[in-house]
């Protein structure tokens, strides 16, 4: 019997982390990316290894929904479809190097956000760009936190260790660990009045501002190694107030940021892993907590007492840290509220070790700097220690801070540490170079959430839309394809365009102007009355076939058939090419045949019977075939069939291939990108993350972003290769014929002459995704153009 999901509450920090997910303005402000260089891992392995922790671990098995007033976590039973995604160049790309792609390819995936109802809120990727490896583990910080990754990832090398050698069968006896629990649940009153009493009167500190346009909520990562000298000092003055090196750490950034300008009693926030008991120390679970701890610097203090309150201050509050900030928040006094918001601006946290020493395979794995490109506050310092040194990893918030500013303040925290060394130094003799504040922050939300309203965007104009999609200024006269624009872009557009206007839009009538005014005046109100509309290559309901251009009276008519999940876009340049007085009709799935290629093809005959029998029968690649099944239905009809142009299409009985995989082939090759596509993908089991992921390879690859389209797209390419794949009733179709290959080999071409005797082929210089641009293009017009005179040149 199935086992149901099992439906708790959320602690109160998961709660606060989705509604920050959901009224952010950055849905991947959460996502925690650990990237680590690793050597050449074993797939199979690894698939194994990872399904074996996904299912151990509860915590990796949760979602989150918004039921009534309140959030609860929904947990999956064990197993869970799971698997890695993997991307291999095995070259790296000539036109750029390994590194820089992988970089880049990192903090696009990084950027992916969760959908907080889909379990698992992970996913792991391994890529591989020539001689560097590298595994992605991205989660969602409501599931797992900095502690928990580093069980997570030393539970995953003991099982890539055991499957590796002992086989996966091994892993069965490894014993299931402590469920994921409620963490940070029920402070009481006294608890809670600990804070309130303490943060009474306090603002915020930060640096002062030296931007206020860029975009909410972007970020940059810096990472920076102190010098030997501020960590002997920092060392010394440890052992000489007697605290950790982190209050040390702690009292520098307080202390710069007191003479920068930042005076009073001013709090900073600090991240607590927040696991006392043994059973929290061994769960992935999320439970690091922030807490405020507040301060006032004094013109007579030594640093040496600034450290000495910094220690005091976390150990004293060490039996109250499981107290969310979301509980303390809520009990605040009005003004204390409107002062220090719901996130305060600068945090520091102690990660440790945390990130070293993580074996995957046979050799170590060194965490990489984070990839994310989002700011969960104006300046977060994650402090590691990592073999001997102390690394300072500062996330910031670009909209804010610009890189010399954080990295003054760098060099201000090094100044102090050193300056300091002696313990005799007062803070009013210590000179800074930073600027700070402490001010209120801006007003919160009515859920404890800082409010987006500000931010929401206003009412989009067709021309703001195109500029979304083209990510750069476009005038109303600009042609869409002299811009570079490709047919998921079209989708997109359509899309966009079509739900901010409420207007259908004719895209046959918009092809023959391609520009954002010929789409305005399209979408115009007064243009919807009475309109009949050939939908684009994805959307059902067309009522006739797409022309790609009229001609004149008396030119000759090419009717050309849909490739698979596509529609009339890849035809645009051939067309281009052809006689000028040519028409040249497409048909497009309008999704009313059931998806085989012998239904669609009587279909396609009906509309074609209605339009005229063209002078011309053509397709690429599906568009071949469904081409040849248009031939034997206007033959069983008694009608007259005209010649066939098939362009590498795949012989009828052939399965294609198909699922998410192969979707990402096609659409990647047919990309047209100076980014080579990658030798192996493998995007795993799930569809809605297999698109999400090639959404991000082909905004690699292009520099362009595809969204919701590229959905279509795929459910339409799914839909085709189904009907190819269940093709094996192909007629023989005797007509002149002219199979233009590409990818297809010679046996293939042999085989295609038992479905149409009399056709001639000729094979050209591209692949099959290039054979319709450029010189191919050019040359497949002149074969179309001999082929009605029976001229064609046999290869």
């Amino acid at each position: 019997m199935t086992q149901k999901p099992d439906i708790r509450p959320s602690s109160p920090l998961q709660e606060a982390l989705w509604w920050v997910q959901h009224r952010g303005g950055r849905q991947d402000l959460m996502n925690l990316t650990w990237r680590l260089r690793t050597g050449r891992l074993d797939p199979e392995i690894l698939a194994a290894a990872w399904r074996h922790v996904v299912d151990r671990h509860e915590a990796l098995r949760s979602a989150f929904e918004r039921r009534g007033e309140s959030v609860v976590r929904i947990v999956t039973p064990a197993p869970v479809d799971t698997r890695p995604q993997e991307v291999t160049w095995e070259r790296a790309p000539g036109n750029r190097d390994a590194q820089s792609l992988l970089d880049d390819l990192a903090a696009r995936l990084h950027a992916v956000p969760f959908d907080l109802h889909d379990a698992p809120l992970i996913r792991l990727m391994v890529v591989r760009a020539g001689d560097l490896d590298e595994l992605l583990v991205t989660a969602h910080h409501s599931v797992i936190d900095g502690w928990g990754m580093q069980l997570l990832l030393d539970d995953l090398r003991s099982a890539y260790a055991t499957v590796r050698d002992e086989g996966a069968a091994a892993l069965d006896h490894v014993p299931v660990p402590v469920p994921a629990g409620t963490a940070g649940s029920g402070a009481s009153p006294r608890e809670t009045a600990y804070w309130t009493g303490r943060l009474r009167g306090a603002l915020p500190a930060a640096l002062a501002p030296v931007r206020s346009n860029a975009a909410a909520r972007s970020g940059a990562v810096l990472r920076h190694t102190l010098s030997a000298g501020a960590r002997t000092a920092a060392k010394a003055t440890g052992r000489r107030v007697g605290c950790t090196e982190f209050a040390v750490h702690l009292a520098a950034v307080r202390t710069v940021l007191a003479r920068g300008g930042a005076e009073g009693l001013t709090v900073l926030g600090t991240v607590v892993a927040n696991r006392l008991t043994p059973a929290d120390q061994r769960s992935v679970d999320y439970r690091a907590n922030t807490v405020l701890l507040a301060d006032e610097i004094r013109p007579q203090d030594t640093f040496d007492e600034v450290v000495g309150r910094a220690r005091d201050g976390l150990w004293e509050s060490l039996p109250y840290q499981h107290v969310t900030y979301p509980e303390v928040f809520a009990a605040l006094a009005e003004d204390d509220r409107a002062a220090l918001g719901t996130v305060p601006p600068v945090l520091v946290t102690h990660h440790g070790a945390i990130g070293s020493g993580v074996v995957l395979g046979d050799e170590p794995a060194r965490l990489l700097p984070s990839p994310s490109t989002s700011a969960r506050c104006q300046l977060l310092i994650g402090v590691f220690d990592d073999g001997g040194e102390s690394v300072l990893e500062l996330e910031y918030d670009t909209g804010a801070l610009d890189e010399d500013a954080v990295r003054t303040f760098l060099a201000d925290v090094e100044s102090v540490l050193v300056r300091t060394a002696d313990g005799a130094r007062r803070v009013a003799d210590l000179g800074v170079a930073t600027r700070a504040v402490a001010r209120p922050a801006r007003a919160a939300g009515p859920t404890g959430v800082p409010s987006d309203g500000d931010e929401a965007e206003a009412a989009g104009t067709v021309l703001a839309h195109w500029q979304r999609v083209f990510g750069r200024p476009v005038g109303p006269d600009d042609d869409f394809f002299d811009l570079g624009g490709h047919s998921l872009q079209v989708l997109e557009l359509v899309a966009l365009v079509e739900k901010s206007t409420g207007s259908e839009l004719d895209v046959t009538a918009w092809l023959e102007e391609p520009t954002p005014a010929r789409m305005e005046r399209l979408t115009a109100p007064e243009q919807q009355e009475g309109a009949v509309y050939a939908e684009g290559p994805a959307t059902p309901g067309a009522a006739r076939a797409t022309v790609l251009r009229a001609g004149t009276p008396g030119g000759r008519h090419l009717h050309l058939v849909h490739g698979a999940g596509v529609g009339v876009l890849p035809y645009r340049e051939l067309a281009g090419a052809l006689p000028a007085d040519w028409r040249i009709t497409v048909a497009e799935d309008d999704g009313a045949a059931p998806a085989r290629v012998g239904d669609m093809a009587r279909h396609y005959t009906d509309r074609l019977l209605a339009d005229g029998v063209p002078d011309l029968l053509g397709g690429w690649s599906m568009g071949g075939l469904l081409a040849h099944g248009i031939a034997a239905e206007l033959r069983a009809r008694g009608e007259h069939c005209p010649p066939l142009l098939l362009l590498d299409p795949p012989v009828p009985g052939d399965v294609p291939e198909g699922g998410a995989d192969g979707f990402a082939r096609a659409a990647l090759r047919g990309a047209h990108s100076v980014l080579p596509a990658p030798d192996r993908i493998g995007l795993g089991p799930s569809d809605d993350r297999a698109v999400e992921t090639l959404a991000v390879l082909l905004s690699l690859a292009t520099g362009e972003a595809v969204g919701e389209a590229l959905r279509a797209r795929y459910a339409l390419h799914a839909r085709h290769v189904a009907a190819m794949a269940a093709h094996h009733d192909a007629q023989v179709v005797d007509v002149p014929a002219l199979l233009v290959a590409a990818d297809l080999t010679d046996e293939a071409v042999g085989r295609w002459r038992r479905f149409v005797p009399g056709a001639a082929s000729v094979r050209v210089p591209a692949d099959h995704y290039s054979m319709l641009t450029g010189a191919a293009a050019e040359q497949v017009a002149r074969l179309a153009t001999t082929l009605l005179t029976s001229e064609v040149a046999v290869s």
